[in-house]
């Protein structure tokens, strides 16, 4: 498929637009100016009759039993030129004076005129001359009577066509104006909608080669293209931050290989070349260091274990206080030898969950805060029912997070102890193994610490399946 400039789109969908809009408005503005127009024109002939009839009263001289016919030849043959034709009659019906006894050539030439003219212009209207007669009286007396031909409904002259033909040029002059701004208007309008578009896109191509420090600085008013610049910078942040972590994960598993590796690689070099005796001692040294490279794999596999079977969950109604209750009864021994103590409180709930990966959530939890809590310091672990959730609360007096840490620690391998102190140890695949089996339930995990004044990791999962 052809793909289209979305600037050019817009534009001319935009200019599309006001088109349609302009053309509705003028073909309704035109119907409704017309009718308007030539129902004033219908209005005014038929006031114009009755004033001629008015006007053909008063020449009538009742003392004298005259008519002005002078008069009457002037209007008549005025009425002539407007499009009436007028027959004056006495009260006996005599004749007194006929437009077509007087100028029937202009009068028949009239007549054609007008019927041609709107039978060409207006052949909808189907009309035709009519006559129309009208009772003279004076003082409630009729003194006559007067005929009045013309062209019905109504008839409009060589100005009143002038006229809605200069209505028309004005409306397309209208439209033609209008065209030429919306297609001005419409050019803006998308070049204000497509900049950020494009440099969003140019942005998110270079991410896409690797550049992630790079951000895109925009004053957009429009709240969706803010959001999708927001978006974007967020997007290049988290990703910059996510190759950081990448590097620095690739650093952690090599310093975890490297030190055990090398240690072995100097011990047997030195029992091969006899600097040094192959002595249980020796040899123990080289097999503790070969076992922490094995555990390293075995964390890493466990992780993958881990999130392979998260599909596959086997749950089934748990009381997850006697569930925790448990897993602190298998640390007792490693309580007592740091003497500290740990402290079970809370609600019984049932919850439908896989029972022995939510062992492994609340292991690792407690874990950590027996690993980093110090003498005689206590671990709180509370157990709540908020109605259709249930949390595990894991508090300790330890150190605390840093708040830049707080963000990562759930990713693996991540560690806060930037020196991988000994005394705490592990790879930390601990939290990670803790998120991934949370998620699987459809709930999450957060971190509550500050430095200095320990931490607490809060454990959110519903009770039930959610519906489906």
């Amino acid at each position: 498929m052809k793909q289209v400039n979305l600037r050019a789109m817009i534009a001319i969908r935009f200019a599309l637009l006001v088109l349609t809009v302009i053309f509705l408005i003028s073909v309704a503005s035109n119907i409704l100016i017309k009718r308007q127009f030539e129902k004033y024109v219908e209005e005014k002939q038929n006031t114009q009759t009755e004033e001629l009839a008015q006007n053909l009263s008063s020449q009538y001289d009742d003392a004298k039993d005259k008519w002005n016919l002078d008069y009457i030849h002037g209007l008549g043959m005025y009425a002539l030129n407007e499009g009436f034709i007028i027959k004056l009659y006495d009260s006996d019906e005599n004749v007194l004076w006929d437009a077509e006894n007087h100028d029937m050539t202009l009068c028949h030439q009239m007549m054609n005129t007008i019927t041609f003219r709107m039978q060409e212009e207006r052949p909808d209207l189907d009309g035709d001359f009519v006559t129309h007669r009208f009772d003279l009286k004076q003082n409630q007396k009729v003194v006559g009577f007067l005929d009045v031909s013309y062209y019905s409904p109504y008839y409009l002259n060589e100005n009143d066509f002038q006229f809605i033909t200069t209505l028309n040029h004005i409306l397309v002059a209208v439209g033609i104006v209008s065209l030429i701004g919306a297609i001005i208007m419409g050019l803006i309008l998308a070049n204000n909608i497509t900049e950020p578009i494009v440099k969003t896109s140019e942005i998110a191509q270079q991410i896409s080669n690797g550049h992630y420090d790079i951000r895109f600085h925009s004053d957009v008013r429009a709240k969706e293209l803010q959001n999708l610049t927001e978006a974007m910078n967020q997007m290049a942040g988290s990703l910059e931050e996510q190759e950081n972590l990448r590097k620095r994960l690739t650093s952690d598993v090599a310093h975890e290989l490297r030190t055990p590796i090398a240690n072995v690689s100097s011990y047997l070099e030195a029992i091969i070349e006899g600097v040094w005796e192959a002595t249980p001692e020796r040899l123990q040294v080289c097999y503790d260091e070969l076992d922490r490279i094995s555990k390293l794999v075995s964390d890493l596999e466990r992780l993958q274990q881990v999130e392979n079977e998260n599909l596959n969950l086997q749950k089934t109604e748990v009381d997850l206080l006697e569930l925790t209750k448990g897993v602190v009864r298998n640390f007792e021994t490693k309580i007592s030898q740091k003497n500290i103590y740990c402290l079970v409180d809370g609600t019984h709930v049932i919850a439908l969950v896989d029972e022995r990966k939510m062992q492994q959530v609340v292991t690792n939890l407690l874990s950590n805060a027996i690993k980093y809590s110090n003498d005689y310091e206590g671990i709180c672990i509370l157990v709540e029912d908020t109605g259709e959730q249930v949390v595990i609360q894991v508090k300790d007096d330890g150190p605390g997070i840093a708040k830049e840490d707080q963000k990562w620690i759930f990713e693996r391998f991540y560690r806060t102890d930037k020196s991988r102190n000994r005394k705490t140890g592990g790879a930390g695949i601990g939290l990670a193994i803790v998120k991934t089996i949370v998620q699987a339930h459809d709930g999450q995990v957060k971190v509550e610490s500050e430095e200095g004044h320990g931490s607490k990791f809060v454990v959110i999962l519903p009770k039930s399946e959610k519906p489906v």
